[in-house]
């Protein structure tokens, strides 16, 4: 019999969920032991709940003690006593039924909050890992949403839904067998509507879960928006694309409205459509059951019961059309956490990976080819570069050509599909990924700040140096004096992505960050670029006192800095063309010589780096 699929839309796949949560859930069991221990009492406390009443009602009916109707235990009473401890009794077991539905509560609320950090951790952990690629398919704010937003659903609805779920179906099964005890004919009445009520909410389900499905992809939309202008909001302004990122948010705010109303209607709808099939049912068993009781074959208590019973009997499928909406966003939210847990990292650690030893920084790119699309497409083919250690080696070449690709392969941020990258002659796979770039510097053409102090920006955080260290990493990278004449100095915060400073003091930042690690390899990728020539003339000067010493390689579109390198390799269209120092380079006159030719007669003949 094939599973119906509301069922299947309405949440998401238990299976591939719990393979993720599985590890936490062992870490709370015997929270989760005493939840549904307390479920269990709440479930047998709410079976015992009507019977009190029951007896004060056949009491009432049949004043004689020894009537079958009465509570045969107690029949040596008075009336008065009789009634004040089934009064007692009820006030007893609805206390204790809440006593044990606060517990169950707070246990599974510890459990779910339990789950959903760990899991939350996981996912921000595993989007640190996966690679650049993937993020530029991805918008940032939707991603955002998937890690505070849907993870905070989903345990808000494990609490909220799913428990109560979880413990109405319980009880369902129980009253139908109590039901069936005390008058099989009542009990079957009282199951003919379930067929149409389920049919009823699996088909209202379905739809209100594409809904939530697409009002969650929507939410996503308008956090992308709102990040992207956001972080950008200079260009936005300078620009004047104010109104376009308006228009795109207003959109899917629209949307999401419309989309929100729509499912408060489905929801609206079913739980009307429920009430009236629990009405119809109900009066049924009242017309019946009071027929019984004409008949003397069913009591005036026992026919309250099944009331009882009965209202309760409806009560999963009335919460789950309560509760629809918040288990349909719930799903979705899932579907969208899952699908990020799904992406398999690019870059992993092989199972024998050992610690990189200290390096002395001579780098081999061996027959390297790389592609970030397909095989078809290589951004580097067949690549051979040998680089000294200690030695300054110039990346030049037209835009595309694959220079940053290299950086890339080096830093591990991507494997080779063919071919190795060596480190003293040992393949940088054989080594785990942070021991490796533990001993590699960089410093970027968009450099990183974060919102946080001067100090920490140049340390990122670790207490090992002192502030003489920080302070000498900072005059090399000439921005000491800049620092000291600030109110706070060193503690000075630079606000988020460092917008606070300069283009230029933030690279020099960078440089006093990559000059504190004295790490024995130094990236150095397009570092001027968008600079002043003035700006760009200091912070070169700070860039080859930095690479002194260390193996260092330079990408750059700047002739000058190339010219100050030991060796110069030239690319094109992801292919080594030619290489050399620069005056050999000038000598064969081919394409590097007239890259260089061109560049001068644009920026005249003084270099900057005498």
């Amino acid at each position: 019999m094939a599973r119906p699929k509301g069922l299947k839309q309405a949440l998401p796949s238990l299976m591939r969920f719990y393979h993720y949560i599985q590890p936490y859930v062992g870490e709370k069991l015997w929270l989760i032991v005493a939840a549904f221990t307390g479920l269990f009492i709440q479930t047998l406390l709410r079976l015992l709940e009507p019977w009190p009443l029951k007896y004060i009602i056949d009491g009432l009916m049949t004043p004689d003690p020894n009537s079958r109707d009465h509570l045969q235990l107690l029949r040596q009473l008075e009336l008065s006593e009789y009634f004040a401890i089934l009064a007692v009794t009820l006030v007893v077991i609805t206390l204790l039924r809440s006593i044990s539905t606060y517990a169950t509560t707070i246990c599974m609320a510890l459990v779910g909050n339990h789950i959903i950090i760990r899991l939350r951790a996981r996912l921000f952990d595993h989007l640190q890992r996966l690679s650049p690629v993937f993020y530029q398919k991805q918008r940032g704010g939707d991603l955002v949403v998937r890690l505070i937003s849907d993870m905070g659903m989903m345990k808000e609805v494990a609490v909220t839904a799913a428990v109560p779920l979880i413990g109405n179906a319980l009880i369902f099964v129980c009253i139908v067998a109590v039901m069936m005890w005390v008058n099989w004919q009542l009990a079957l009445l009282s199951l003919a509507t379930l067929p149409l009520l389920w049919l009823m909410t699996l088909h209202k389900s379905r739809r209100i879960h594409s809904v939530a499905r697409k009002n969650r992809k929507r939410e996503g939309v308008m956090a992308a928006a709102a990040s992207e202008s956001i972080h950008s909001i200079k260009s936005v302004q300078a620009l004047t694309l104010e109104e376009r990122f308006s228009k795109i948010f207003g959109s899917a705010n629209n949307k999401s409205m419309k989309e929100g109303v729509q499912t408060k209607r489905l929801i609206a709808g079913l739980q009307r459509n429920v009430d009236i099939l629990i009405a119809i049912s109900s009066a049924i068993v009242l017309w019946f059951g009071a027929m019984q009781v004409l008949n003397g074959q069913l009591s005036t208590g026992e026919l309250l019961v099944f009331v009882y019973y009965l209202r309760r009997l409806f009560r999963p499928i009335r919460d789950f059309s309560k509760y629809c909406a918040r288990l349909a966003k719930a799903s979705a939210a899932g579907e969208r956490v899952l699908d990020v847990l799904n992406q398999e990292q690019e870059v992993r650690d092989r199972a024998n990976a050992i610690d990189a030893p200290n390096f002395v920084g001579r780098v081999t790119f061996d027959s390297v080819s790389f592609s970030y699309l397909d095989d078809e497409t290589h951004h580097l083919r067949n690549l051979s570069l040998e680089i000294e250690s200690g030695r300054k080696t110039a990346i030049v070449g037209p835009s595309g050509s694959g220079k940053s690709t290299l950086l890339n392969l080096l830093l591990r941020l991507h494997d080779p599909q063919r071919g190795g990258v060596l480190v003293d002659g040992v393949d940088i796979r054989e080594y785990k990924t942070a021991s490796l770039r533990n001993q590699i510097a960089v410093v970027l053409q968009d450099t990183a700040l974060f919102a946080t102090s001067i100090g920490e920006n140049i340390t990122l955080g670790q207490q090992e140096y002192s502030q003489q260290e920080i302070e000498q990493a900072a005059k090399l990278a000439e921005i000491h004096d800049f620092i000291t004449s600030l109110p706070d100095g060193y503690n000075t915060e630079v606000g988020e992505r460092g917008v606070t400073l300069s283009a230029g003091q933030r690279q020099r930042v960078a440089i006093a960050r990559a000059s504190l690690k004295q790490a024995p390899i130094l990236l150095l990728d397009e570092p001027t670029t968008g600079l002043d020539p003035l700006t760009e003339a200091s912070v070169s000067r700070a860039l080859l006192r930095l690479a002194q010493g260390r193996t260092s390689i330079i990408v750059t579109h700047r002739k000058e800095m190339a010219a100050a390198c030991d060796h110069i390799a030239y690319m094109s269209k992801g292919q080594l063309i030619e290489q050399g120092c620069h005056h050999e380079l000038l000598a064969k006159g081919q394409e590097y010589a007239s890259q260089f030719a061109i560049e001068f007669g644009q920026r005249g003949s003084k270099a900057y780096y005498d």
